[in-house]
């Protein structure tokens, strides 16, 4: 697996290998965790590990409520619309009639991909996932059906989008897994020391003043072995549901990815290809 920084539009049609969602907590362990991050022009991260597993850490007990409540949409089973046969509350076809089924609006955006609940995600697989759920609820396979199965069928398109699109980036996907813990990272709601926000100020004037593609660059690559190292923690803690942790690392994320964001910006403007 890898953190890319990949174009969007290139992203957006690639996908990830189905898996069993089990959504208990994330299955990377606290120990033994080797990362490779890299960043490439105008995209985003995801990564490599090396890891090993060992007893599981104790689970924060936000995550656990958040799997509970989760993981009921996805026990027993409900009535198919059509055909009024059994259908598994995790499927989204009837056995039966193979009609689809409306979504279940308490999924979450893991379950909703068929993807296991990690911060770690191969990006190459969630795009190769992504591409398969969008063939699978295009209109044209619908277009004689029902209205209501077609309805089911663009409900279920707009929930793969919302959850690619999350998911794919790290810094949606690091604030969605604080959102999910219960512990959502909020405006000045986390203090900082002085001494990052000074470092931060600094690299800004020193990014605001350049003029040339070396300077810009030059901060570029340091901003990026940064946010990569945080990336890295971030996972980390993640891994070990130390979400306090995790709160704190991803708010220093959002500055680094902001001036990130600007080094892009700048080379997009001033026509810097690599």
């Amino acid at each position: 697996m890898a953190l890319l920084y990949q174009p969007a539009k290139k992203l957006l049609h690639r996908s990830l290998l189905l898996q069993n969602t089990r959504l208990l907590s994330p299955s990377l362990r606290c120990t033994g965790v080797a990362k490779n991050y890299t960043a490439i022009n105008a995209g985003w991260h995801t990564c490599e590990a090396g890891v090993k597993r060992e007893k599981d850490p104790p689970i924060h007990s936000a995550f656990i409520k958040q799997c509970r409540v989760t993981l009921s949409a996805g026990v027993g089973s409900r009535q198919c619309w059509k055909c009024q046969g059994d259908v598994p509350a995790n499927m989204e076809f009837c056995s039966s009639c193979k009609s689809l089924q409306p979504l279940d609006s308490h999924r979450d955006h893991f379950s909703i991909l068929g993807i296991k609940m990690n911060f770690n995600i191969d990006t190459q697989a969630l795009m190769r996932r992504f591409k398969k759920l969008q063939a699978q609820y295009h209109p044209d396979r619908y277009s004689t059906k029902p209205e209501r199965e077609q309805q089911f069928a663009h409900d279920h398109s707009s929930a793969v989008n919302k959850a690619y699109r999350c998911l794919l980036h790290p810094v949606d996907r690091a604030l969605y897994f604080l959102d999910l813990a219960g512990q959502p990272l909020e405006e000045g709601k986390i203090d900082l020391d002085s001494e990052f926000l000074m470092a931060i100020m600094e690299v800004n004037e020193e990014l605001a003043e350049a003029t040339d593609k070396e300077t810009v660059q030059s901060i570029g690559r340091r901003n990026t072995e940064i946010l990569n190292g945080l990336l890295s923690e971030a996972d980390a803690a993640f891994s070990c549901n130390d979400i306090e942790k995790a709160r704190k690392i991803v708010a220093k994320i959002k500055y680094y990815n902001n001036i990130y964001e600007k080094v892009k910006s700048f080379e997009r403007e001033h026509g810097i290809v690599d």
